[in-house]
């Protein structure tokens, strides 16, 4: 039994290891497995840990050798990656608000209002991005359920996000992924996307206060 759960583990952890080998079996199947992966991910608090970013662009590289459809991958990832969000914000809502603030009295009022003018001021700006970080990509939609972000604002930003998101990781996977170089130095080439993601977001933030001081 230990055997068993421990074999599951680490096909969880390691599941864009695996993918070659279930698209070459359950060709139709895997379109499912890849939409629940993604949804709990971003869904459910306890899944933050599944991989992702990586796990994109493996399968973008696992599609440009396949036989697979690239259109109907996008479209189930982004539905996947909006759906989840929207699981997330609502987990907030209902749950995090009861739970959290109405049971626990944690986050004090003080900080909670902090947190929804953050939200309130740069929600939408923050939602094309946060994806691209890991647990960031799981907490901020709870959070935003909890704080009573606008839900238009949410799903608005949210989505675009997932449309963002997946069409680069992908694409860059489909297109860049079976290059040697990369493939043998992906862990590193993930690093040094989430690197250039976090800088233009932090250019963006300094750019838009300068320009308000002025």
């Amino acid at each position: 039994m230990m055997d068993y759960l421990l074999q599951t583990w680490q096909m969880i952890m390691n599941f864009d290891a695996h993918l070659p080998q279930l698209v070459a079996m359950h060709a139709n199947l895997v379109y499912a497995i890849l939409f629940v992966v993604i949804y709990l991910q971003i869904g459910v608090l306890p899944f933050f840990f599944l991989p992702a970013n990586p796990f994109l662009f493996v399968c973008g590289a696992v599609w440009a050798a396949s036989a697979l459809n690239i259109y109907w991958l996008l479209v189930v990832l982004i539905i996947a990656a909006i759906l989840g969000s929207l699981s997330g914000y609502w987990l907030g809502k209902s749950i995090g608000q009861a739970f959290f603030v109405d049971y626990l009295k944690w986050p004090n009022q003080a900080a909670l209002d902090k947190t929804r003018v953050f939200y309130d001021k740069h929600g939408q700006q923050g939602f094309l991005f946060c994806l691209f970080l890991p647990v960031i990509r799981t907490v901020a939609p709870f959070l935003a359920g909890m704080t009573n972000m606008h839900f238009i604002k949410f799903v608005r930003s949210a989505s675009l996000g997932a449309i963002i998101w997946v069409l680069v990781c992908v694409l860059a996977g489909y297109f860049f992924g079976n290059i040697a170089i990369i493939k043998n130095h992906l862990g590193l080439v993930t690093l040094m996307g989430l690197g250039l993601v976090i800088i233009v977001v932090t250019l963006k933030t300094l750019f838009s206060k300068l320009r308000k001081s002025h």
